[in-house]
């Protein structure tokens, strides 16, 4: 499900929950400034999700996964 939306120049584009779950808290520093994600995405959370099923954890990628698709 779609929790917000990234713009740029050229485009806007949905962001979606990888799990399921209730958005609990939201990272409201972003709100004014949104480059803190592309200054450390990992420091600089959008929210926090209370899961609703742990075992969805399995399917995700772990940062070392995904820095290799996105560098192909």
């Amino acid at each position: 499900e779609t929790f917000g939306v990234v713009e740029s120049v050229k485009a806007a584009s949905d962001i979606f929950l990888p799990v399921s779950g209730t958005v609990v808290k939201i990272n409201e520093a972003l709100v004014d400034e949104p480059e803190l994600v592309n200054a450390d995405a990992f420091e600089n959370w959008m929210v926090c999700v209370e899961m609703d099923n742990l075992a969805e954890l399995d399917e995700l990628m772990d940062a070392t996964a995904y820095e290799t698709i996105c560098n192909d």
